[in-house]
């Protein structure tokens, strides 16, 4: 994919996720200008090898490095789950990244997708609430800019899914609204881009966005399941996981106890952030 639109000129703008770099990503990323990789790291050593395998930890920071070497734009890509959140979003993982000349991080919540999926791995609301806190006072302090997919949604208006800034299309071409969200009525084999974003699913994501006015609560799967359970249902939209498919109940079911447990907490955090935002614009 790099190959085909890493080149000058081009007006498309690729973040590719990696778990490791090669001579050949970054020669591209020198040669297009628009192409910046982002390595998978869940958080330090043990952490990392045991989610993604042994051995990535070590061939993720060579990359790192390497990247450094060459003066190219590289960021971290991170998910926080409620094993390893600590770690992750600890001053010295923070500090760490700076030193290897990361310019970015972008955290991802934990989503329990697929079948075997563990629920155990989702943030407690106590979690999420101190990833929240933490990222924003290391956003203000140092020099590695921090994105969290679930909870700077109120700097994008909410979900963003569906067309309306991004969507996915899988290795069938299905196209998905979503990464997190497997379900789909169209492949990029048999409609056009434009024909897929007038599907069924996707004016569904359309016609209900923001899913939640909290910006907390942004996603019609996590958050709001029972928004999601409905367009699946009203789209007759199925399962494209190509190796176990997962029903939207299935998948929906394992959202709700958390949905209902993080309501109570992000409506207060909402608040706070509201309150702060017009206190703001009182003293300017």
């Amino acid at each position: 994919m790099e190959k085909v639109f890493c080149q000058r000129g081009e007006k498309s703008f690729i973040l590719l996720v990696i778990s490791e770099s090669s001579e050949e990503i970054r020669k591209n990323q020198i040669q297009g200008g628009n192409f910046i990789p982002a390595i998978s790291l869940e958080g330090f050593e043990s952490a990392t090898d045991q989610r993604r395998g042994n051995g990535v930890y070590r061939k993720a920071t060579e990359a790192m490095e390497l990247l450094k070497q060459k003066k190219l734009i590289y960021g971290i890509s991170a998910c926080y789950t409620s094993a390893n959140f600590e770690s992750i979003t600890s001053e010295e993982f923070f500090d760490s990244l700076i030193e290897k000349g990361a310019y970015f991080i972008w955290y991802f919540h934990y989503m329990p997708v697929g079948n075997d999926a563990s629920t155990e791995l989702m943030p407690t609301p106590q979690q999420r609430t101190e990833t929240y806190r933490r990222i924003r006072h290391y956003r203000a302090l140092k020099p590695l800019f921090a994105m969290d997919f679930q909870n700077d949604a109120e700097y994008v208006g909410g979900c963003i899914a569906g067309g309306r800034r991004y969507l996915h299309i899988n290795a069938n071409r299905d196209i998905d609204p979503c990464v997190f969200v497997h379900y789909s009525d169209s492949n990029i084999r048999e409609k056009t881009l434009l024909e897929a974003l007038q599907s069924p699913m996707m004016m569904a994501y359309h016609d209900g966005q923001p899913f939640n006015e909290n910006m907390l609560r942004p996603c019609p799967m996590l958050e709001n399941p029972d928004k999601l359970r409905e367009m699946v249902a009203k789209t007759q939209a199925h399962s494209t996981d190509l190796q176990s498919p997962e029903t939207a109940e299935h998948l929906c079911a394992k959202c709700d106890g958390y949905a209902q447990a993080w309501k109570p907490v992000a409506d207060q955090l909402w608040e706070e952030s509201v309150q702060a935002r017009r206190e703001k614009q009182k003293g300017s």
